[in-house]
């Protein structure tokens, strides 16, 4: 039964927000999306920063968002902030990390709470915000049953992260029968796909691209670019057809070579002290530079920037270096480049330039070997969506690099994820294939072969039979197209213990192709499941089919003496 209303929360690196939309409107209108607007001080944004404020006790939760900035700012200027928590860009902890349970996150002090609660406080808030809104519009509002959520994550995180954010959703009270989880970049092709033309003022627009094209889509966020290739299929839904890529190369590390900036210009132990000791500054600071960095267009203009400063930062480089920082400034590396007056600091578009640089080199680098035709066939267009691709200088160079290719940016690429999450819930079958990013299998034991097995494998068990253990028994390989819904593989396994009640299984990933045992280097554990099984004895089968063509692994087991079925996912959070 189709959900009466399907929710989505995008919850980003450096922003995050909700949208919705009913199933009616969905009808009549695929891409008209609700969408909330958030306010701080002076600005206006479609997303809230991704920011948390946590009690002292350490278990109460506060605020979210501009919310949770001002009042941390308050506490920071009253000097009561050092037992107060407060978290912010804090999913990329989730990314290429060994992550766990029972992990913990630190805080802007240092101080640690549970990463599980950390982040189901953020997602309730925007949960029972988004509630609250349709309670108004509606009286009564929605019962739980009606609707259903999807929660977004880069595609290129593994099944512990995955698996992380949907345990976090759960315990915002979220049911886990009524979420789904979408990957970012296919949720933002779904919603450009399907967008009327009248609405998208591009040369190149997907809805045009006929059945067969090709399209790169360059999911750029704030922590994450997400990289997927997809080909338009039939009746408007997309096939991934390579597997996700992309790295850490998002707009936070924009921010982070300004700070390196200022750290180089009036010294690391000045710009601590001052994050320190005048953390609402730092903060104004921090804001400013995120409004320059979407205005400033070192395409158009050679003029140089300039950047609002606080005026406790020149106080306090007085006060640490013994000179004004004008002076400072003269007889540094910058003397040329950059200069002061009042609050404005002057900057040369050269070296704003270079905060952009590495970023948008390591992205275009990225996209040119993906474009590589023997990697992957003639691409007939990119799509650039997320919040780092309304920077003009990663448009400029994408677009003066890949010459040959319609480059697709549509209104608000930054939210195009988001919207396309609601999509994605009301129609989750547009998306019909993806490409596994890994090598999977289970641990097995298969009858041993002289002078094939290594010999410190070898095992005689119960019924005397020769074995090999450790072999990596091969389900899926990284880089084969996997059909939605479809289960990839049935195999059929037997217990090592004929009095034991239930049929353990480790999974394994890797980046290799053929590994032969689950000691091979690059060989890591995904997770573990459990079938349970009735009776006794060795020759006790079960018939497994992995299901690996959704956004997670799903398991079916079935008992072939009882005919039991078993659903279950792999627990790869151990």
């Amino acid at each position: 039964m189709a959900p009466l209303l399907v929710a989505a929360i995008d919850f980003g690196t450096t922003y995050s927000g909700w949208s919705y939309s009913f199933k009616h409107e969905f009808d009549l209108e695929p891409t008209k999306v609700v969408t909330k607007r958030w306010y701080g001080d002076s600005l206006m944004s479609m997303k809230a920063p991704t920011c948390v404020l946590i009690e002292p006790d350490g278990e109460t939760f506060t605020s979210f968002g501009y919310d949770a900035e001002n009042k941390y700012t308050s506490l920071v200027e009253a000097e009561e902030h050092d037992k107060w928590y407060f978290f912010r860009r804090f999913k990329m902890k989730l990314y290429n990390k060994n992550i766990h349970r029972d992990m913990e996150l630190e805080d802007e002090t240092g101080k640690k709470l549970k990463a599980n609660f950390v982040f189901s406080v953020a997602i309730r808030f925007l949960k029972d915000d988004l509630l609250k809104v349709i309670e108004e519009r509606m009286k009564g509002g929605v019962q739980p049953e009606e609707i259903s959520w999807v929660l977004t994550v880069p595609a290129i995180w593994d099944g512990g992260a995955k698996q992380f954010m949907r345990e976090s959703a759960e315990t915002a009270g979220i049911s886990s029968d009524k979420l789904s989880i979408a990957l970012e970049p296919e949720a933002a092709a779904i919603y450009c796909r399907l967008l009327p033309m009248e609405n998208n003022d591009q040369d190149g627009l997907l809805s045009t691209l006929k059945t067969g094209s090709k399209v790169l889509v360059v999911d750029a966020g704030g922590g994450t670019v997400d990289i997927a290739v997809q080909e338009v299929a039939e009746n408007g839904s997309m096939k991934n057809i390579f597997k996700a890529s992309g790295g850490d190369w998002g707009g936070t590390k924009v921010d982070e070579a300004y700070v390196r900036f200022l750290e180089d210009m009036l010294g690391k132990d000045t710009i601590d002290e001052f994050k320190r000791s005048n953390m609402e500054d730092y903060m104004f600071m921090s804001r400013q530079f995120e409004m320059k960095k979407r205005e400033v267009d070192p395409l158009h203009s050679d003029k140089p920037v300039v950047f609002r400063i606080s005026a406790t930062l020149p106080e306090l480089v007085k006060q640490r270096k013994g000179m004004e920082i004008h002076d400072l400034i003269i007889h540094s590396a910058y003397n040329n480049t950059v200069s002061i007056k009042a609050d404005k600091l002057k900057v040369d578009m050269d070296i704003v330039r270079n905060f952009f640089k590495i970023q948008v080199d390591a992205i275009v680098d990225h996209v040119s070997n993906l474009l590589d035709p023997s990697n992957i066939g003639d691409i007939g267009a990119i799509l650039l969506v997320g919040g780092f691709n309304d920077c003009p200088l990663l448009q400029q160079a994408m677009k003066t690099t890949f010459v040959n290719h319609t480059i697709i940016i549509p209104n608000e690429p930054d939210l195009a994820v988001l919207k396309g999450a609601v999509i994605f819930g009301h129609k989750p079958e547009l998306i019909s294939q993806r490409v596994s990013q890994y090598t999977y299998g289970v641990k097995a034991r298969v009858p041993f072969i002289a002078h094939v097995h290594k010999d410190s494998y070898k095992k005689i068990i119960e019924d005397g039979k020769v074995c090999c253990c450790n072999v990596f028994d091969k389900h899926i390989a990284a880089g084969q197209c996997l059909i939605i819904g479809e289960a990839q593989v049935e195999k059929n396994y037997s217990p090592f213990d004929s009095s034991g009640t239930a049929l353990g299984f480790n999974v394994y990933y890797t980046l290799e192709p053929d590994p032969m045992y689950i000691t091979d280097e690059g060989c890591s554990l995904a997770g573990t499941l459990k079938v349970p099984i009735e009776g006794s004895g060795l020759a006790r089968s079960v018939t497994v089919r992995l299901i690996y063509g959704g956004t997670e692994i799903e398991v079916k087991a079935i008992e072939i003496a009882t005919g039991k079925v078993h659903r279950m996912k792999i627990d790869f959070l151990g």
